[in-house]
């Protein structure tokens, strides 16, 4: 998503949902409190407030303009795989990430931002230190190399608070449970039965996932590891 975008019309377009339901601006949508209603989204024990919310959430979804990227590891699976193998699992899924992502940036010729939420500190130092290892050396087989992601992505990686209400990292809340979901039913080729969810995954296959020039999206919006 771009930042001017982020800054401006989207959080504009997410606040007006916020001061619409809630009455109010200064709330963080998490998706773990919305879904059980739990303060300060009590609200929502309403039926009708709940699907107010659904239904203006799905139509920011589907008319905002921003991209998504969604990888899936299994962790269990990638040690049995590959029971030599020498690199943090973190480090191998934040490397497939950051290689699509510098690809999309290559094709769509612009400088990318990386902004991550703030956790625990030892969380933040092992994201901020996966995004290093990936940015000193390239990825994977030299597949993108240290030069290119070097000219395509900041030197650091950026975190914030989830109190500091930033409108891209709610989007991102709110869509990385269905994300992860949906590749692991594909996976298991099990049924999605998360409704909403389903209907967020609905959008993003239509139009919001990146995608190969002939429209492929498996490898270029979404990967399953390894």
């Amino acid at each position: 998503m771009s930042l001017e975008y982020e800054s401006t019309r989207f959080t504009e377009g997410l606040n007006l949902i916020k001061k619409t339901v809630f009455g109010t601006e200064n709330i963080v949508f998490h998706r773990r409190e919305i879904l059980h209603a739990l303060p300060p989204f009590s609200c929502l024990n309403d039926d009708q407030k709940r699907a107010e919310l659904d239904y203006k959430v799905l139509e920011l979804f589907t008319y905002a303009a921003y991209k998504v990227i969604t990888i899936v590891i299994d962790k269990k699976a990638l040690l049995e795989k590959y029971s030599k193998w020498q690199h943090d699992p973190y480090h191998y899924c934040m490397m497939c990430l950051m290689e699509r992502y510098v690809q999309f940036l290559q094709r769509t010729g612009q400088h990318g931002d990386v902004l991550a939420e703030s956790r625990e500190k030892r969380d933040n130092k092992r994201l901020a230190d996966s995004y290093q290892y990936t940015y000193k050396r390239g990825t994977f087989r030299n597949v993108i190399s240290a030069a290119i992601i070097q000219r395509h992505l900041p030197t650091q990686i950026k975190l914030a608070r989830k109190k500091e209400n930033v409108a891209g990292l709610q989007l991102a809340d709110l869509m990385a449970n269905p994300c992860c979901r949906d590749l692991i039913c594909r996976h298991t080729k099990q049924p999605m039965t998360a409704d909403f969810g389903a209907k967020i995954m609905g959008i993003l296959y239509r139009n919001k996932y990146r995608r190969s020039s002939s429209g492929k999206i498996d490898e270029f919006g979404t990967k399953w590891l390894p």
